[in-house]
């Protein structure tokens, strides 16, 4: 059974792998896009993945707080031109006002998860999406913000390697 220390220590690490991948890399790295492949003929640029990371875990939280509210609460999905405009966010905005905005999304859900504590089941209320069915607030965080993270430290590890941006130690996904 997953805990509210499990979760937040779990967010930790990720945030700790997510800051290891991105230090040392230059504006113009953050912005620069790796080439395209058959494979990913639209690469994103760290930037833009941190814009769509920031964007992922203000809707969670958003989520997260709407199931503390009301369990059981109706959410709808973001459009695929909502989702591109997070993405196209990522690159435009300075890096540091997204590192800014990582760090304040972080702090309101691990806020979030100390109201769902004091609630009784509170990992276990629910929101309802159309698409994913029931998503708790356990999932919310694990999957829709832990998991999702670690994808991206994974992809920002392989564009910093395609754009010549050495990793450092610690970053490993």
């Amino acid at each position: 059974m997953t805990t509210i220390d499990d979760l937040r220590r779990d967010l930790s690490a990720g945030r700790e792998r997510l800051l290891a991948a991105i230090s040392g890399v230059s504006e113009e790295q953050f912005k620069k896009r790796p080439p395209a492949t058959d494979a990913e003929p639209r690469p994103w640029s760290i930037a833009e993945n941190l814009g769509h990371l920031l964007q992922n875990e203000v809707l969670r939280g958003e989520r997260i707080a709407r199931a503390i509210e009301e369990d059981g609460a109706s959410v709808e999905p973001l459009t695929p031109e909502q989702e591109e405009a997070g993405v196209q966010a990522g690159r435009a905005a300075p890096v540091p006002q997204l590192i800014h905005g990582l760090l304040a999304s972080r702090r309101e859900i691990e806020r979030l998860l100390g109201e769902a504590a004091a609630l009784p089941e509170g990992l276990e209320r629910h929101v309802m999406h159309p698409r994913f069915g029931r998503l708790t607030v356990e999932s919310l965080v694990r999957e829709g913000v832990i998991n999702h993270e670690a994808e991206h430290v994974t992809q920002i590890l392989a564009t910093r390697d395609a754009i010549g941006a050495t990793p450092v130690a610690g970053a490993h996904a």
